[in-house]
């Protein structure tokens, strides 16, 4: 049944990949989808693309090694995305260009898309490594697949619906995945895994008065820690063309602030329930 299903979701994105190409006129469309994303279809997709395998699985994992405190890796993406959200959004909306090298090529010449290309290549790569070990974990788990037949295997559909349809099809699997996400994490997994636990208190008395008491201290993880997420996530999130890209999609700078917003604040709870979960196993 796990497996019929994962097969049922993969074959769904490459369709709805396919679904996007239909939508795809020109260059606007496969690049930014015509900015004409209004609000529903922004925070869907800005939330679907900044809550990826490290913060899923990486978050539940967290939660199950140090607790509700595991919650800070996704509470850093968040706190980056409430502030591009709120103070630069907008202005970034109304550039009308299609990358960030743009951008800054605008404000500061030709010299500005070098040095940004470098930095954005390397916060690029953390973002691929993390996604590609999340992906090949689940199906090595599911379907026993050696490390890396799994990577080619989810590389090579999310290239192809990536790429067949430009942000059109992105933004319609990020629909599905912001939807599956939803109801898997804060319908399903949260209340039967705590029921299961036993709740609060059920924890507590499993692990033992100082382990379990550990479990639910905040800071537990450790402060270094919790700067380094914030370091690397909060100002990735800042910088990231992944990010800006949805950004650009955009069909008015207020949907690109208050959309991000309601983004943000999505990630503030996604990342407590992972931790919740985690903490439940």
């Amino acid at each position: 049944m796990d497996i019929a299903i994962i097969v049922i979701y993969l074959a769904a994105m490459l369709a709805f990949g396919f679904w996007g190409k239909t939508r795809t006129k020109n260059s606007k469309d496969f690049l930014v989808a015509g900015r004409r994303l209004g609000p529903a279809f922004y925070t869907g997709t800005m939330a679907a693309v900044v809550l990826g395998g490290a913060s899923t699985v990486g978050g539940v994992g967290l939660g199950y090694k140090y607790g509700i405190s595991g919650m800070w890796l996704v509470i850093a993406i968040a706190v980056g995305l409430l502030l591009l959200s709120l103070l630069f959004a907008p202005a970034i909306q109304r550039l009308k260009v299609y990358t960030v090298a743009q951008m800054l090529q605008l404000r500061y010449g030709i010299n500005g898309t070098q040095a940004s290309g470098i930095v954005m290549a390397l916060y690029t790569l953390m973002l691929v490594v993390t996604s590609t070990i999340a992906y090949s974990t689940i199906f090595h788990v599911l379907f026993g697949t050696e490390r890396w037949a799994s990577i080619t295997i989810g590389a090579a559909i999310v290239i192809i619906y990536s790429s067949i349809g430009g942000m059109w099809s992105i933004t319609l699997t990020d629909m599905v995945q912001f939807i599956i996400k939803t109801i898997g994490v804060f319908f399903l997994l949260l209340p039967f895994s705590w029921a299961q636990a036993g709740g609060y208190d059920g924890i507590v008395k499993r692990l033992g008065d100082t382990v379990g008491a550990s479990h639910f201290d905040l800071f537990a993880i450790g402060g270094n820690t919790i700067i380094t997420y914030f370091v690397i996530y909060t100002f990735g999130m800042l910088i990231g063309q992944d990010i800006w890209q949805r950004v650009f999609t955009a069909r008015s700078p207020q949907v690109a602030r208050w959309g991000g917003t309601a983004a943000g604040l999505y990630c503030v709870l996604y990342g407590v329930a992972g931790a919740l979960i985690g903490t439940a196993a």
